[in-house]
């Protein structure tokens, strides 16, 4: 069953070949455009650490790419400098190491071949790779940003990896990339005027079972990997945004650790 991210409109401000590390490739720093892009000359770009974009092309294939290289930034940021004060606003402190566990996968998943002898052997994703990215309204819902399917371990060719922004989502937040947010847009109070394409994105790719798998080093069941857990957001009963991932984790610990936006913005507010 897909996942999906609702967001209610009135209160939103703005809004495959294994790449090896063989004498013949260089690979250019995290966060550059270099680093997409094989030197050989050819474009395959699986398990390079990026999305599949096969759906997609042209400006649309930019901005995703560019959204990568901003999420990639944030996650460097929240493990290189994590921030306690912030983490206990949205996490048990007796969670924090399974917390950081989650953003260090999520990094080793953005580079060349993914998580290297992963718990659970076989299964996926291990690699941001082995998640396609396509920007349609094929099966959203109005106030539907972004859904994801096949977010099982194993996968077929009908039942792909997929995360599609929809229509809402991509004209939203399409044009706020990290490098469009100045402090005066955002103003003195955590809002989701903070929220970018990159974010999003995040949300999604949490919602693919193995993160937990390989996070925790376990194998979870339905009721355990991390997803969107109840809450009292307007019409949809989820605790999206900042404010209601504040209470869960106030009310229910155990299950802010478990709710994708609880890691959203805690990397945001980071």
């Amino acid at each position: 069953m897909a996942s999906i991210l609702q967001v209610f409109l009135t209160i939103l401000f703005l809004m495959n070949g294994t790449l090896s590390a063989s004498k013949n490739v260089t690979v250019s720093p995290r966060g550059s455009y270099g680093y997409l892009v094989e030197l050989e000359g050819h474009k395959t770009l699986g398990k390079r650490g990026l999305f599949d974009l096969s759906q997609v092309s042209g400006g649309t294939a930019t901005i995703i790419q560019q959204a990568w290289v901003d999420l990639s930034n944030l996650i460097d940021v929240v493990i290189a400098n994590p921030n306690q004060n912030v983490l206990q606003s949205y996490f048990d402190p007796s969670d924090a190491a399974d917390v950081a566990n989650v953003f260090t996968t999520l990094q080793k998943m953005f580079a060349p071949g993914g998580v290297q002898n992963p718990p659970n052997r076989g299964l996926g994703p291990t690699d941001l790779g082995e998640i396609q990215v396509r920007q349609t309204n094929d099966g959203c819902n109005p106030l539907v940003l972004a859904y994801s399917v096949g977010l099982g371990t194993s996968t077929n060719a009908r039942n792909p990896r997929q995360i599609t922004i929809c229509d809402f989502g991509w004209n939203v937040l399409y044009r706020r990339l990290r490098r469009d947010l100045t402090c005066d847009m955002i103003g003195p109070k955590v809002n989701y005027k903070m929220q970018f394409l990159g974010p999003l994105l995040l949300h999604e790719i949490l919602h693919f079972n193995n993160i937990g798998n390989m996070a925790w080093d376990t194998l979870l069941g339905a009721t355990e990997v991390i997803d969107d857990m109840p809450g009292n957001y307007p019409c949809f009963n989820k605790a999206y945004g900042p404010y209601e991932a504040i209470k869960l984790r106030e009310r229910d610990p155990a299950s802010a650790k478990r709710n994708n936006e609880n890691y959203v913005w805690y990397a945001l507010v980071s």
